[in-house]
């Protein structure tokens, strides 16, 4: 009588009890093996097999009575041909873990002796002959003593989050928009924020509304879905509660995602970086002491995606290549577009990248192509603001023309506000990839290129988002980034322009900056701080305007100036006539500045208030043309109020 018996993907067939099989190394060299150990059948995968995803458990208190085990995540999965790219623990559920393959540079010199001992070390496939190996822990010994050195996650550690995970479910998680709203939100987000900067996927949200992983999205989604016109009547975070205003619901939601994440309940490092890169590019903040706070989220989830080594290029039939590829785009784009917004240095640099950069943006959809190519291009433009490299002669980098680029993407069916959104921040990059020398840096005639580039990037960027996009845009940070921008770029014309016609033109484009910007300062912090300054900036023109006119004998043009009917009142002498004429031709204009036609040498700034500290305004606002020289922006609402 023939019995069948089944086996599992290993060969090995499926029986009550099997004895531990050598690995094939081992077998043949004839030697005691301690790299595999008995499989039961319905055990965990272990890590390195494509059927089974490596996972993290961890006891979490939860609102609910029926469980307080809450599962965390689900890393990238590995095979066997390729190095894992998740350290995440997981446990079998019998009490025993498996850590998964440690990376050991060439530089590192463990890596040659263990590459010549050891039977499961296999050399990464990023490059021609690799940059080190992965090496496979071993599993302890049965019966060897621990060490008595505490580990960096002692018990006094884990006793300090459990206090605080009762807190975190009691006060953090529970702050979010009940389903109603956040079905709102969430739409919001993936129609017009997911597609340019893709940090999560829709199926990998889940259904059950009780993991912390998905609730932490559900922050993070409502928090950049909040910056939307469309949103207002959503903003709250109680079932039938009342609605916040945009600063209080994103504070509220900012900090609980930010106090969760820096609690250690998420041990998902994969989960880790894509919450970080999405929580620093969405967060504001809301005082000075908290503008760093991006750029640490941002240097956070660098740290993390190098850790699992996402750097690292995989195969082709790695099984979640193209997700690697995704995130490690998300990743490197916040880096420079940190970079760019914050001063900061750039933390992923092309030589410790494994990946062919052309190929990864190939493989990603239209929309975040196309933010890619843009942010390729903010990459060559923010070296030319490295310290050091400051030229001696005016530099230009030569853009592609924004229609070919979005041909060369696929993107000519993607929406127009979505294209829109993308030629703003196309226009940003083109009003700073021009760089002049240190000493007309503040010339009143720049340079031609740069004085025309910068011009007409600016003022594309006012008319997207003040007339033919009004409240359609995609609201990310690099809108209100472009309005500042121009704002500075209006300012600078109307600073150092020697012809009133000009400096008149400046200041309406300014008026204009500061009437946008102001519509979303309570969206976005550099929107506030600009608005706050630029205000100041102004009423100091108008009390210089004021005493000029007082000195001069002319009206002040602050006011209505009414005319004076023929016959009625004291007879005038000619010059008042001319100079109440004048008056009202401007006042009917609108424009008190062609009050200095008359006197084109004329230098406004130069009367302002001696108390008033114009030379910080002049930094702040130049600064922000040349991000490598003035990065403390954050800090102008203490001096401006």
């Amino acid at each position: 009588m023939v019995k069948f018996v089944e086996s599992d993907t290993s060969g090995l067939p499926l029986k009550r009890k099997q004895v531990a099989h050598a690995c094939e190394k081992c077998r043949r060299r004839k030697k005691r093996c301690t790299h595999t150990g008995p499989k039961l059948h319905g055990d965990a995968a272990p890590i390195g097999s494509p059927n089974k995803s490596p996972g993290t458990e961890r006891s979490q208190p939860s609102p609910s009575n029926r469980s307080n085990q809450t599962r965390l995540s689900t890393p990238i999965p590995t095979t066997e041909d390729t190095q894992p790219v998740s350290p995440a623990i997981q446990n079998n559920g019998k009490g025993a873990e498996t850590h998964p393959a440690a990376f050991y540079g060439d530089m590192n010199p463990e890596a040659i002796l263990m590459e010549a001992t050891s039977l499961c070390s296999r050399r990464d496939v990023s490059a021609p002959g690799g940059h080190g190996i992965w090496q496979a822990p071993i599993p302890p010994r049965i019966g060897a003593r621990s060490s008595s050195v505490p580990s960096v996650q002692s018990s006094s550690r884990r006793a300090v989050q459990d206090m605080v995970r009762s807190y975190l479910w009691n006060h953090c998680l529970p702050c979010r928009p009940p389903p109603s709203d956040y079905a709102v939100l969430k739409r919001i987000y993936f129609e017009k924020m997911n597609p340019l900067f893709p940090i999560f996927e829709e199926p990998s949200v889940s259904t059950v509304l009780d993991e912390p992983i998905n609730i932490l999205v559900q922050q993070v989604v409502s928090l950049a879905a909040a910056a939307d016109p469309e949103s207002t009547q959503h903003l709250r975070t109680t079932p039938n509660g009342p609605l916040m205003s945009r600063q209080e619901f994103c504070a509220c939601l900012s900090n609980s995602v930010l106090t969760t994440l820096d609690s250690g309940l998420v041990t998902d490092r994969v989960w880790l970086v894509r919450l970080s890169a999405a929580l620093s590019l969405y967060t504001q903040p809301t005082n000075a002491e908290e503008a760093d706070i991006p750029a640490l989220l941002n240097s956070r989830a660098v740290h993390h995606a190098n850790t699992l080594g996402l750097q690292m290029a995989v195969d082709d039939g790695h099984p979640k290549k193209e997700m690697i590829q995704t995130i490690f785009c998300c990743v490197w784009a916040l880096d420079r577009i940190t970079g760019a917004f914050y001063g900061r240095a750039r933390l992923i640099h092309e030589r410790d990248v494994g990946w062919n950069f052309d190929e990864c943006i190939r493989a990603q959809a239209p929309p975040f192509r196309l933010l890619l190519m843009i942010v390729n291009l903010l990459d060559q433009v923010i070296g030319l603001y490295c310290p050091g490299t400051r030229p001696n002669h005016p530099v230009l980098v030569e853009l592609p023309i924004f229609e070919q680029m979005i041909l060369d993407t696929g993107g000519s069916r993607l929406t127009s506000s979505c294209l829109a959104s993308l030629e703003i921040f196309y226009h940003s990059v083109a009003i700073l990839s021009t760089q002049s020398p240190v000493d007309v840096a503040s010339s009143a005639l720049p340079q031609p290129a740069t004085n025309s580039r910068r011009s007409l990037a600016a003022d594309r960027i006012t008319s997207i988002v003040g007339e033919e996009f009004t409240g359609q845009l995609s609201y990310m940070p690099f809108i209100p980034y472009g309005v500042s921008l121009s704002l500075s770029v209006s300012y600078r014309k109307m600073r150092h322009s020697k012809v009133p016609m000009f400096r008149n033109r400046g200041k309406q484009a300014f008026r204009k900056n500061l009437q946008l910007l102001k519509s979303m300062d309570d969206m976005f912090w550099k929107s506030k701080t600009m608005v706050a300054m630029a205000e100041q900036v102004l009423n100091e023109m108008d009390k210089a305007v004021a005493s000029l006119a007082q000195e001069n004998g002319l009206p002040d043009l602050s006011k209505r100036v009414e005319p004076v009917p023929q016959g009625e009142g004291p007879e005038a002498q000619p010059e008042e006539i001319r100079a109440l004429e004048f008056a009202q031709s401007a006042t009917e204009a609108g424009n008190e500045w062609m009050l200095f036609d008359a006197v084109p040498d004329i230098d406004l700034f130069g009367h302002f208030d001696p108390t008033f500290d114009l030379g910080a305004v002049d930094a702040a606002f130049v600064g922000n043309l040349d991000f490598g020289t003035s990065t403390n922006w954050f800090d102008w609402p203490q001096q401006w109020g």
